[in-house]
């Protein structure tokens, strides 16, 4: 079935099983995603798994993180879907050397499962799968809308090695006068570059159905901005359940700086529609959407390499926004191993200052009123929400936001963050090496320190250099319907940034919008009857507001500051919204059928083929089949 990974299943003991993954096509590493299911189950007894070829020294299943798993039976009988599950879990390094040169051991992770039915079907992930035909299918769904047409369109970008489409999609307001669209900004969001990390995704699904919806909010934003969105860069990465590579066996997050037409389609003609953007008209904001394994809750690496604070405005406006988004995560170096990623060519090569990356863990945050609970797939959606609530403050005639980020980023920099940019790819021992170093430097200064310390009844005065110094899970949503009604969708509000505040070019004495938002805006605009927000929609016309960077402020207060921006959040909204498109594909697995007969008597993990398409698995259609 589409989006599976699992070579081969050893059944060790009665019940229990060792699980062999594969590897990404064309390579012999990134085994990380994994996604099989389980046929001819016995309740009862304690089954244990233990996948034993998992390369990365370090995960979130150490700290909490559990499995998710799909009854077939629970969601015939009662709607149940996608659920955490697993008890004695744990994540550690085995005795099987890597045979590569160089290469350490293999990693082991393991857990045991409790089934509630006989003979059932159940499926194990480490993520909510979203696959390719999901998306095929979410699009069809949007160009069926007749509404859709004047906001919304869809046309293949190019195609990938195995023959798939690659969409992408322009949402905006059609239905403008010429020169209003003319003189619209650009933002462009891409998703998916890592096939395994499916969280992006749904991200990237709540960013759309949020753009795509009759709120208020989102007709404010397609009037002012054209979105140019690429939702999945690697079609038959996620088709055949790759974790990290292409077809190909290559990282396409590390080919930006030169991307062969041939080789790496996805990515050449992603750059060149950005640079043909560029002739055309400021691009404002670029985010690439991620998953990241080895760190909790959700966070941005940027680009700041000349010690300005401008580039850390819209990370800091969405800490404000997010109570899963943490500020203190974030990184703002360029290292020289990400020189070639999507967002530090955007920003060297294509001169786009406020170009990310945002990382939303597998697991879960650690802090707020979220601690210690998973991820869910409403939260990563609703984190799509907040996104775009973000680029409202950013863009908000009233820069009172963006000027106190300002304030409190001041505090905050130039010193530039603790806070490393880890990397999540498997072969990236950088990160320990890097905390080893600064373990060494602080030893070391306290060393010299002690050294200049003056012996006793002596009066020394000696100058000295500041040192530097650097230094269980909760599911909250055990049962999600298999037929889920349709999602609330919070609403965005205005804000201001780096990029021109929007404004109305229709008339010179514009009001102030209330419509019943879920706190004040200052965004003006002009009412339109139309129900949809288009036709003579307001058009952006204002310049752009240049967030001064201010000087250096005190070390000491720098802690006061980061307490500020972690604490100024609000609470997420949980009504009004983008015209929420309901979505039961959350709670199916992607694959249909049962088991083979000839299984063994005590259980089998097996991978089949078929792609499901609804909230119960069925036969394939045919989409997204990899040559």
């Amino acid at each position: 079935f589409e989006s599976r990974n699992l070579r081969r299943a050893i059944q060790v003991y009665d019940f229990e099983y060792d699980l062999i993954l594969n590897p990404d096509y064309n390579t012999k590493a990134h085994t990380q995603w994994y996604h099989f299911r389980v046929g001819n189950t016995r309740r009862g007894p304690a089954y244990r798994f233990n996948i034993l070829n998992m390369m990365k020294p370090t995960s979130v299943y150490n700290d909490g993180m559990r499995p998710l798993q799909y009854s077939s039976i629970q969601a015939s009988v009662n709607g149940k879907g996608w659920v955490r599950c697993g008890e004695n879990i744990a994540y550690y390094q085995n005795g099987v050397r890597r045979k590569e040169k160089g290469g350490t051991n293999y990693y082991t992770l393991t857990f045991t499962i409790t089934f509630e039915h006989d003979c059932d079907l159940v499926y194990f992930s480490h993520c909510y799968p979203y696959t390719y035909t999901d998306l095929q299918k979410d699009l069809r769904e949007l160009e069926k809308d007749p509404n859709m047409a004047r906001r919304f369109r869809r046309r293949k970008l190019c195609e990938t090695l195995a023959g798939n489409a690659c969409d992408l999609l322009t949402i905006t307001s059609f239905c403008s006068d010429p020169a209003a669209l003319r003189a619209r900004r650009a933002i462009v969001i891409t998703a998916r570059v890592h096939p395994g990390e499916s969280n992006a995704s749904w991200m990237m699904k709540g960013i759309l159905d949020f753009l795509t919806g009759a709120s208020l909010d989102a007709r404010i934003l397609r009037d002012n901005f054209i979105f140019k969105i690429v939702p999945m860069l690697n079609p038959d990465g996620v088709i055949v359940g790759n974790y990290r590579c292409s077809l190909a066996g290559q990282d396409l997050n590390r080919l930006w700086d030169d991307p062969s037409r041939k080789m790496h389609p996805t990515i050449f003609f992603t750059k060149t529609m950005m640079r043909h953007l560029l002739n055309d008209r400021e691009v404002v904001l670029f985010i690439d959407l991620h998953g990241h394994s080895r760190k909790k809750n959700v966070f941005m690496y940027g680009n700041s390499e000349s010690g300005s604070i401008r580039e850390k405005i819209f990370p800091g406006l969405l800490c404000r926004d997010s109570d899963c988004f943490n500020f203190d995560d974030c990184c703002f170096k360029v290292q020289k191993s990400k020189e070639s990623t999507a967002r530090v060519v955007a920003y060297r090569e294509l001169s786009i200052v406020n170009a990310f990356t945002l990382e939303a863990s597998f697991c879960g945050a650690d802090f707020g009123p979220m601690a210690d609970q998973h991820f869910t797939w409403r939260h990563l959606e609703e984190m799509g929400y907040m996104l775009c609530d973000a680029i409202l403050d950013f863009c908000d005639p009233d820069q009172a936001k963006v000027n106190q980020v300002v304030r409190e980023l001041q505090l905050l920099f130039p010193d530039d963050g603790n806070s490393d940019d880890v990397s999540d790819s498997e072969d990236d021992g950088a990160a320990a090496a890097r905390a080893r170093r600064r373990n060494n430097k602080g030893k070391k200064g306290k060393k010299d320190k002690e050294k200049e310390k003056p012996k006793k009844g002596k009066a020394v005065a000696k100058s000295r250099a500041g040192e530097a110094a650097e230094g269980g899970l909760v599911d909250i949503d055990p049962s999600s319907p298999a037929s889920a009604a349709s999602r609330a969708v919070p609403q965005a509000s205005g804000g201001s940034a780096t990029a021109a505040p929007i404004a109305s070019a229709a008339s010179s004495s514009t009001k102030k919008s209330e419509v019943g938002r879920a706190r004040k805006s200052t965004i003006k605009i002009v009412p339109n009857d139309d129900d949809d927000g288009e036709g003579a929609a307001s058009a952006a016309s204002a310049a752009v507001a240049a967030v001064a960077a201010g000087g250096s402020e005190q070390a000491q207060q720098s802690r006061t500051a980061k307490r500020n921006i972690s604490s100024s959040k609000k609470k997420p909204r949980k009504e009004g919204g983008a015209g929420g498109v309901s979505s039961s594909r959350a709670q199916a697995p992607k694959g249909s059928g049962a088991e083979s007969s000839g299984a063994p008597p005590s259980g089998v993990a097996a991978s089949a083929a078929a792609v499901p398409d609804g909230t119960a698995p069925r036969k394939p259609k045919g989409e997204g089949r990899a040559a």
